[in-house]
């Protein structure tokens, strides 16, 4: 198999449209070749960064797409890494840019949340609000878009969020941006419109809502929104570090804290309140001011502004928007209500018609049993999950309130991974009941022994999870020599390899593979990025036709914006950092700041 073949072949993988036989000598071909198996990470770490769903009533936009480009395309020439990092830092405080991400002593005027939040969702039991929404930019012809709705929870998995679009438009041509999701236990719903290209609005819009439905649904499933991300922004910040503060202010009759942050670090709260519908794009370097109730971490109010930096300009020119430095959404939170009555009709059931899909979730008598719970943690559901072609899961979960906690366990996996879905870069820990495994956000955790293996997920610290993983009586096992984890490595491990690493307080998820390296280093929200690093002499040939040189640590760099990757040869290493979802500033300032362990 040859690279080029290779690299369609992983692409396929992706999809699930990979057969076989070709599986098999793709896993030849990349066990052998340093430049398709850093290919494969990097896949790996973009998928990661991105949401896909299918696009649907596509007209042909290249032309308007090159054209708009034609307009912000600047003349391909080196850019200076000091320049990169100086305009980015002009968007934030001095030293709060690298939220989480860096070393040294909390900037000046800074405020770490993880504490507070982590608190908070151990008691809100119940959360009624209204919410209005503010949308400027989605299309030329309507620069502001107004919805009105209302969020209200019940712990711990009743959830509903309802929008309306009051906002003038040109004329009925237009189909309003109308929103219902509704989760309750076993079943969840959502009614909205389907997402269509700005440019092909306002005609390509169908008029009639899809409403699709899930039943036999798990507790706290990954595929649905989570009540936790849109109550308190735990994802968010549990596992921050300090953050810029705005200090404190009063909303309505709370008092608020107020931080900016990115919007990948609340991409979590952001998908929660716009991820259906035809709503705007964000980039996840827009600057976000929220506010959050002092007691509950409740959000309160919510700005996003466009980042001023070059790619951010690009990168609205590839979407259509003409942005500037502008407030792009506005979210405001009023009349909130916590562990208030609930109203009646809240989580009524689906609206008929639609498309309904079994999640294959059955409820039966408890049988999991763990030796230790975080306090005050109750049983929420437990059961069978059973699919076509895949293994049968017992499935429990157990919450105080917001806070949860959930055990899968089978001893139908046939191997080639670990169970749980914990992504190719993940850390190995020796506890006294035996190996787990944590996977890079450090949220999930998995256990493989003889004829079974389990994961363990929930909303709570690290180390309570792996408590809980090693309270259900099963000795964790290394992986076999086969399974994709057993490239693990400690980073002691790395300690006088010929490497470069980021200065940087997050411990990363390292993977050796042959002379290949991968170092995943995770922040709060989405944040987060990827280092690979295999012996080399020059970069192989661009994948991004936007690819630009960039002054860096003495040699000249590859940009490559559309992947996010920086590229780079020295000292007999080819080296690619690589963010979906921090500013090219930050990658830079990253990349200057690597050093020998």
């Amino acid at each position: 198999m040859r690279c080029a073949d290779a690299r369609r072949a992983l692409s396929a993988r992706f999809d699930d449209e990979l057969d076989t036989r070709r599986a098999s000598a793709l896993r030849d071909h990349v066990g052998g070749c340093r430049a398709c198996a850093a290919y494969d990470e990097h896949l790996h770490s973009v998928r990661a960064a991105l949401r896909i769903a299918p696009v649907e009533h596509v007209p042909d936009l290249a032309t308007r797409v090159r054209a708009r480009l034609d307009e912000y395309r600047p003349r391909p020439r080196p850019v200076r890494a000091r320049s990169l990092v100086a305009a980015f830092a002009a968007a934030f405080v001095a030293g709060a840019s690298f939220v989480g991400l860096t070393d040294g002593p909390d900037p000046v005027g800074a405020r770490d949340l993880s504490g507070a939040v982590v608190r908070a969702q151990r008691s809100v039991e119940s959360l009624v609000a209204e919410v209005g929404i503010v949308e400027r930019g989605w299309h030329p012809a309507v620069p502001e878009r107004v919805l009105r709705g209302r969020v209200v929870y019940r712990a711990p998995e009743s959830f509903a969020l309802t929008l309306r679009d009051d906002t003038s438009y040109p004329s009925d041509d237009w189909v309003r941006d109308d929103v219902d999701v509704v989760i309750d236990g076993a079943t969840s719903w959502e009614r909205a419109v389907v997402r269509c290209p700005r440019d092909a609005l306002p005609g390509c819009t169908p008029r009639e809502p899809r409403v699709r439905t899930l039943v036999g649904r798990e507790p706290f499933p990954d595929a649905t929104p989570a009540p936790l991300d849109l109550v308190v922004p735990v994802r968010s910040f549990a596992r921050s570090a300090a953050v810029e503060d705005l200090g404190t202010r009063r909303i309505g009759s709370r008092d608020a804290v107020g931080v900016r942050v990115t919007a990948a670090q609340v991409d979590p709260l952001l998908r929660g309140l716009r991820g259906l519908g035809n709503a705007r794009e964000l980039h996840p370097t827009d600057l976000v001011e929220l506010w959050l109730d002092g007691d509950s971490m409740v959000p309160l109010a919510l700005d996003v502004r466009a980042a001023p930096t070059e790619e951010r300009a690009e990168w609205g020119a590839r979407h259509g928007y003409d942005d500037g430095s502008a407030v792009v959404l506005s979210v405001r939170w009023s009349g909130v209500v916590i562990d208030g009555p609930v109203p009646a009709g809240a989580f009524d059931g689906p609206p008929s018609g639609g498309v309904v899909r079994d999640a294959g979730f059955a409820v039966s008598e408890p049988h999991l049993d763990p030796g230790w719970l975080p306090p005050g943690m109750r049983p929420v559901r437990e059961g069978v999950v059973r699919v076509a072609d895949g293994p049968e899961v017992r499935v429990g979960a157990w919450s105080d309130g917001v806070a949860w906690v959930k055990v899968g366990v089978t001893g139908q996996w046939a191997g080639g991974r670990l169970f749980g879905d914990l992504g190719p870069v993940v850390r190995e820990v020796a506890t006294a009941s035996g190996v787990v495994y944590v996977d890079e956000r450090g949220e999930r955790v998995a256990l493989h022994a003889p004829g079974q293996d389990l994961v363990v997920t929930g909303s709570v610290a690290t180390d309570e999870l792996v408590r809980v993983a090693t309270s259900l009586g099963v000795a964790g096992e290394t992986v076999p020599s086969s399974w994709d984890e057993a490239a693990t490595v400690d980073l002691d491990e790395l300690r006088g390899a010929n490497l470069l690493l980021p200065a940087s307080e997050v411990e990363p998820a390292a993977r050796r593979t042959g002379e290949t390296v991968t170092l995943a280093y995770a922040g709060p929200g989405a944040r987060g990025f990827l280092v690979v690093e295999a012996p080399g002499t020059q970069l192989a040939p661009p994948f991004d036709p936007d690819a630009r040189a960039v002054e860096l640590r003495g040699t000249i760099a590859r940009w490559s914006p559309q992947l996010g990757t920086l590229e780079w040869v020295e000292d007999g290493l080819v080296i690619a950092l690589t963010s979906r979802t921090l500013a090219l500033g930050e990658v830079v300032a990253l990349a200057e700041g690597m050093a020998q362990p």
